[in-house]
């Protein structure tokens, strides 16, 4: 086997970073989308090199030759889930950036199993682990919308207070808002399961789990209240998202603009609520700085 002794764990990991990255964006570029799914797998793999750096820069720990063995082994076998992932019905169809993470993990897994990097196996397994949880969690979840549909009711009441407060006034029938444009051509916004921003509140959860097991040393009381926070923002950054889609509704009508800011709108909100929720936890409660190395050396000095 392959030992770390002539490579440097940090150097490795930036070039990590600057593959997986580079293969992820090229992959939405190629499919040409930029929709929840992902702008959400982007945002873990964020994370995930996040870890992987931030870790680098400590002793990564070694396997053993038994378990470096076995980790290399563990890393094929997900390699090949890309493959066969759809064939079995884990993931759907067509072949795109999930099934993409499934290799990508698998790649890491084997490349820092071979480099006998310990620390770093888990947090490039993560988007592995993220995907197949996914997967699960899709199959549960459109067989059960009772879970999402107490969520429902909130958000309508929710947005049709807001838009009141706007002036635009809604009408609400179960999960139907309605009102006229400003063309004068009705406006019916339905919220279902897909709407309860579930799928974002699931992305947030990866993101809370990569984070505290990266640093697990981050975890008090703040860091609890601060997750908190972050599910609330979350939420609320879904609640903006149907707002803006109806605001769009009420000036332009129900056809053409509303129907690319639902496309775009909410992998835009949710992006930037992540932006600002983690930056502000990494600044804050772990103590990880973005500056230059240069500011840095001069406020130490100071």
């Amino acid at each position: 086997m392959i030992y770390s002794d002539r490579w440097d764990a940090y150097n490795i990991a930036k070039i990590w970073t600057v593959f997986s990255l580079f293969v992820l964006v090229a992959c939405v570029l190629l499919y040409q989308k930029s929709s929840y799914m992902e702008i959400d797998a982007i945002a873990i793999w964020l994370l995930s090199c996040l870890a992987i750096i931030y870790l680098s820069r400590k002793p990564p720990g070694r396997f053993s030759d038994r378990q470096q063995k076995l980790v290399v082994f563990i890393g094929i076998l997900m390699c090949l889930m890309s493959i066969i992932s759809i064939p079995f019905g884990i993931t759907n169809p067509p072949y795109s950036i999930g099934e993409i993470s499934l290799l990508l993990s698998g790649i890491g897994v084997i490349g820092f199993g071979l480099l006998n990097f310990r620390s770093l196996t888990l947090p490039v397994s993560i988007p592995f682990i993220a995907v197949m949880g996914y997967s699960a969690y899709e199959l549960f979840i459109r067989n059960q919308d009772w879970i999402t549909a107490p969520l429902i009711p909130y958000i309508v009441i929710l947005t049709t207070s807001l838009l009141d407060l706007l002036g635009i006034k809604a009408i609400a029938h179960d999960n139907i808002i309605s009102f006229l444009s400003q063309t004068g051509s009705p406006i019916y916004i339905a919220i279902v399961s897909d709407c309860t921003g579930i799928w974002s509140l699931g992305t947030f959860t990866v993101a809370v789990i990569i984070v505290l097991s990266s640093f697990p040393e981050s975890i008090t009381r703040k860091s609890i209240l601060l997750i908190g926070i972050g599910y609330i923002g979350t939420f609320c950054a879904n609640i903006l998202r149907i707002l803006l889609i109806s605001i769009s509704g009420y000036f332009f009508g129900p056809t053409g603009i509303i129907e690319q800011v639902h496309i775009h709108i909410g992998w835009i909100c949710f992006s930037l609520w992540m932006i600002i929720f983690w930056y502000y936890y990494f600044t804050r409660q772990i103590g990880i700085s973005f500056t230059t190395k240069k500011n840095t050396e001069k406020a130490s000095d100071k």
